[in-house]
């Protein structure tokens, strides 16, 4: 999914698209994928939760995982 645009990468198009390719099948990459520090955080957390997020070293760009649990 390419996220990129004339102003640059979406952030809140950037989350939507991590949070909802955690429980998808497959794997989802992001192209053009916002690296700003809330972006990196929720991949973070995601993580935390079970997700198998992976990317850059400044932003997420690979995603997969069925099933997420809590986290503290």
């Amino acid at each position: 999914m390419f996220l990129g645009g004339r102003a640059g990468s979406t952030v809140l198009g950037t989350a939507n698209v991590m949070m909802a390719a955690t429980l998808a099948e497959g794997v989802t990459v992001i192209e053009s994928a916002a690296c700003e520090p809330e972006v990196v955080d929720l991949a973070n957390f995601l993580n935390a939760m079970g997700a198998k997020i992976a990317g850059r070293a400044a932003g997420p760009s690979r995603h997969r995982r069925r099933k997420l649990h809590g986290a503290t």
